[in-house]
């Protein structure tokens, strides 16, 4: 059959190409999937396609969060059947061979609503991401949460805490970004620039800073902010990947830590164990369970961050503006229907 994928042939480009894919000769836990949809990781997929994250060889195939139905299946697949409809780390395309029973969450297939709205139900990979956050994060009643960065991620991540109980502000540069966090219920919001996000939140927590501190854009200089901006004993969480290399006052961040008590904690995607394991209650099946059922619910609100739905061939347009117009480019998902 004939199939459309996305590819970066060299750095700083984007192409879309086609291949025969074939179901005959699958090895035995080896699925064929036609997607339905699939969602851009922004920070990952741009790091990539510039040659700013190490393990970018090329030609690349971007994506890891998509939605299909299983067309077919290798011999040993029992838990999936032909024609159910999955989550899983597929690359952007419309039709691919995967192979499912790895030990780690991007060589698996996870369950997906089969009556949810595909376009929604893509989201379910950016917000297992950003729950990361909040499953890490000692959370008392009162606490108060500030999310830097409204980006898709940090958006998820801010609605997250505050379903969990938090007060939340969340600081974005972007005005347009934090007028989509106050439709999705982020009432606190800051549009100020990164020099005065500090001295903002301070102000906003009568001079005290926050409980916890999330750096959502994976950034040297944020992850200093959230250090500076926390409350004493606080929390600084890494939810985003820092790749860009950045010359700083090491010593007055650490300094901070040590004096004011601080807790640095990495929130990465791959912490839970992949599969259901009977002595853990955060897995990542767990994880997509939850998420698909809050986005069902509408408690967790995705369709407000949908800012293009696109078809294949406009995918280099796509990527040019989540480079060049991130106020305006926060989620893209890719219809392959």
């Amino acid at each position: 059959m004939k199939a459309t994928y996305v590819c970066f042939p060299e750095q700083g480009r984007v192409t879309v190409e086609t291949e025969d894919v074939s179901a005959e000769g699958l090895w035995p836990y080896e699925v064929v999937i036609r997607n339905e949809t699939s969602i851009v990781s922004a920070g990952t997929e741009l790091a990539r396609l510039h040659g700013t994250d190490s393990g970018a060889q090329y030609p690349l195939r971007p994506g890891y969060g998509a939605i299909g139905r299983i067309e077919a299946k290798g011999a040993a697949v029992s838990d999936f059947q032909v024609g159910e409809r999955v989550f899983y780390a597929g690359k952007h395309a419309s039709v691919q061979r995967f192979l499912h029973g790895q030990n780690h969450q991007w060589g698996r297939l996870y369950r997906a609503p089969q009556d949810m709205d595909p376009v929604d139900a893509a989201f379910v990979c950016m917000a297992e991401i950003a729950m990361t956050a909040v499953n890490v994060t000692e959370l008392d009643l009162g606490d108060t949460v500030a999310v830097f960065g409204l980006g898709l991620v940090g958006n998820l991540a801010a609605q997250q805490y505050r379903l969990a109980g938090a007060r939340v502000i969340g600081l974005d540069p972007s005005a347009n970004r934090c007028r989509l966090a106050r439709e999705v219920g982020i009432g606190e919001t800051v549009d100020a620039p990164p020099a005065g996000q500090v001295q903002a939140l301070k102000e906003m927590t009568g001079g005290r800073g926050a409980q916890v501190t999330v750096d959502a854009v994976g950034h040297t200089a944020v992850a200093d902010a959230c250090i500076r901006a926390a409350a004493v004993y606080g929390q600084i969480v890494l939810l985003g990947t820092p790749r860009s290399p950045l010359v700083m006052d090491a010593t007055s961040a650490f300094s901070a830590v040590h004096r004011n008590g601080l807790v640095v904690r990495g929130a990465h995607m791959w912490r839970w164990p992949a599969g259901e394991l009977r002595e853990v209650k955060r897995t990542v099946p767990w994880a997509f369970q939850t998420n698909f059922d809050l986005i069902a619910s509408g408690r967790l609100r995705v369709r407000e961050l949908l800012t293009h739905l696109i078809r294949p061939e406009q995918c280099p347009d796509a990527y040019r503006g989540l480079q060049d117009d991130p106020d305006n480019y926060v989620a893209v998902v890719i219809d392959w229907r």
